[in-house]
């Protein structure tokens, strides 16, 4: 009897170690960025991008974490017609809150942008935009679907991809698929003198493209 109860009581040692690693263990080691919301709409000449996650605090590609993360979305319009000087302000509510403000312009990119500090989770939220003298609402849906994979496992599969070594951070995002429609996960490893990166297929983790 006490060869059992000896016996039972090191099997259960052993799970309550297992058990404790398991639940220890950090997805977000060595992240300083994860970008998991990805949303679109349309209005009527425009169309409007959305992305939302956590990043750290001084964002910066040096091959470290630091400063903490924080959460972020951040808010794209790009106008049918695009004017340097339009003056385009937004409402934006999310997850029961609300926010809003002055867009910036992009020059380059011919777009306009805003970012406020709140990781949009919802399945969509509102956007108003008011530019040209209109007042516009879109519906922002998000493009994450239950099939995807989450962004712990689309790290794991860019590590089998490319065994990253030595000190490094990590960023993954959702992004626009550059090769067709919908989106995908793009994950980079940044050292101190470059950087790796991947994309991957967003259900199967199938490596889309690499370098």
């Amino acid at each position: 009897m006490k060869k059992l109860i000896y016996l039972f009581a090191g099997i259960m040692t052993v799970m309550t170690v297992w058990l404790f690693t398991a639940c220890s263990s950090d997805s977000m080691d060595r992240v300083s960025e994860r970008r998991s919301g990805y949303y679109t709409a349309q209005g009527e000449g425009y169309t409007v991008t959305a992305v939302s996650g956590v990043r750290e605090s001084s964002f910066k590609a040096d091959g470290k974490v630091g400063g903490g993360l924080k959460p972020y979305t951040l808010i794209t319009l790009v106008p049918d017609e695009f004017d340097i000087d339009a003056v385009i302000t937004y409402t934006a509510e999310a997850d029961g809150c609300m926010f809003g403000g002055t867009m910036t312009v992009h020059p380059f990119a011919a777009s306009f942008s805003a970012e406020f500090e709140h990781e949009t989770k919802a399945k969509e939220f509102t956007v108003t935009v008011r530019f040209g003298g209109n007042l516009s609402t879109v519906q922002a849906k998000s493009q994450i679907t239950s099939d995807m994979i989450t962004y712990d496992r689309a790290i794991s599969a860019a590590k089998t991809a490319l065994s990253p070594r030595g000190e490094y951070e990590v960023r993954a995002r959702i992004i626009k698929n550059p090769f067709g429609d919908g989106v995908c996960w793009h994950i980079s490893f940044i050292t101190a003198d470059g950087d790796t990166g991947v994309l991957l297929d967003p259900t199967t983790a199938k490596v889309l493209a690499k370098k």
